[in-house]
């Protein structure tokens, strides 16, 4: 009888090891299960407040846009910035820091101290507000982005300005980390390599315009003008990050035979592509333009425009653009963006084509086209042409 009752006790023993066993088994399973999902539930809340942050951020640009829109709008209606910063109690809108806050002061100016809250919905229980907001008129490069609706961007390098005769060479740089990392190789003709599968920055229309304090209109009209040359921009990978004064010259002479692009080199950097048109001589009492331009394609580029001294360093665009540094908050979560405006004075519309018709029906277009082994000059036609 005790033997018996022996290997009984032992299967009980080892049936409550079992139990405890997988007792600790399912325990550490359940645990695994809500700490997973409480830090899913906490990733999920983050993402919510993280972008309710960013729409924050958002709202001050917005607001940002609305003020410039009235500053300058007071500009033209008073014709002074002094003006306008006495109808706003002595703010001005651009400098300071965020203790300043020239923003809420613009237009929030019976605001809480701090911050500007957003207007949200009762079921949202995230405490949205923008905490600063700086603009700045005087920005160290121009940037801006190229599309198949606006091909063309018109960058003012100096309009009345003082310091134009000080910029001696412009750095151009274009096809950011945003647009893309890889791109065609070329052969040794600059011909792209129709088996390649990766993305290739696209080609650039660079034109260089120069005119004294009065524009001359005949100044353009002239094969040999140095008042204007236009460049294009090829990406290769074997290329030159240099034109110098006289090769931009030689682009604006059409008898110099100069319809070759220029082949840049590209590397992976910021913006994959960049160039330097150095010893520049712009007229120090003039105005110069720089002309953006995407010629082929659907692609999307983003470019970078940096005025540079003889010394390398850089001139500020003044009134040509505007930096808007915008923090937004949800509940303790803050996120920031950073964006440009091109403000309303500043910003005309470029003719996109040489001829445009109306719509209502009654205009037509007659245009001769030629086809020819040589250039074309304005000093003579070619003897071998054919119309078409």
């Amino acid at each position: 009888m005790s033997h018996i009752n022996y290997h009984s006790t032992k299967k009980g023993v080892a049936s409550f090891y079992v139990v405890i066993f997988a007792t600790i088994l399912f325990g550490v399973i359940t645990l695994s299960f809500v700490r997973i999902i409480l830090s899913e539930s906490g990733q999920s809340s983050n993402d919510d407040l993280s972008q309710s942050a960013y729409d924050s951020a958002l709202v001050g640009v917005e607001d940002a846009k609305r003020a410039v829109d009235e500053y300058y709008a007071c500009i033209d209606r008073t014709g002074s910035a002094e003006l306008c910063v006495q109808e706003h109690n002595g703010n001005p809108l651009f400098g300071g820091d965020c203790d300043d806050f020239y923003l809420r002061e613009w237009l929030y100016p019976n605001a809480p101290d701090g911050e500007v809250l957003v207007e949200e919905s009762t079921t949202n229980n995230s405490n949205q507000a923008y905490t600063c907001v700086i603009l700045s008129n005087s920005v160290p490069d121009y940037r801006s982005t190229l599309t198949a609706d606006t091909p063309t961007r018109v960058v003012p390098i100096g309009i009345g300005s003082s310091s134009l005769g000080d910029v001696k060479s412009i750095k151009f740089q274009w096809y950011s980390e945003v647009n893309g990392t890889e791109f065609y190789n070329l052969d040794h003709n600059g011909r792209l390599d129709p088996k390649s599968t990766s993305t290739t920055p696209p080609t650039i229309s660079l034109t260089l315009i120069q005119t004294d304090s009065q524009i001359n209109l005949n100044d353009f009209n002239n094969s040999t003008s140095t008042r204007y040359s236009t460049m294009v921009l090829l990406p290769s990978q074997n290329g030159t990050n240099t034109i110098s004064s006289n090769e931009i010259a030689a682009a604006g002479n059409s008898d110099a035979g100069a319809n070759n692009p220029f082949q840049i080199k590209c590397e992976h950097n910021e913006f994959a592509c960049e160039v330097n048109l150095t010893g520049l001589s712009l007229p120090a009492d003039g105005n110069a333009m720089l002309v953006v331009s995407m010629p082929y394609g659907d692609l999307v580029t983003d470019f970078a425009v940096t005025l540079q001294k003889s010394d390398g360093s850089s001139i500020n665009f003044e009134n040509v653009q505007v930096s808007v540094d915008s923090t937004g908050r949800a509940n303790q979560l803050l996120r920031r963006v950073e964006t440009r405006l091109d403000p309303a004075d500043i910003f005309f519309p470029y003719p996109q084509y040489e001829i445009e018709l109306g719509d209502t029906g009654d205009d037509t277009l007659s245009k001769y086209f030629w086809i020819t082994a040589n250039c074309w000059t304005e000093r003579g036609t070619c003897a071998n042409n054919g119309s078409l």
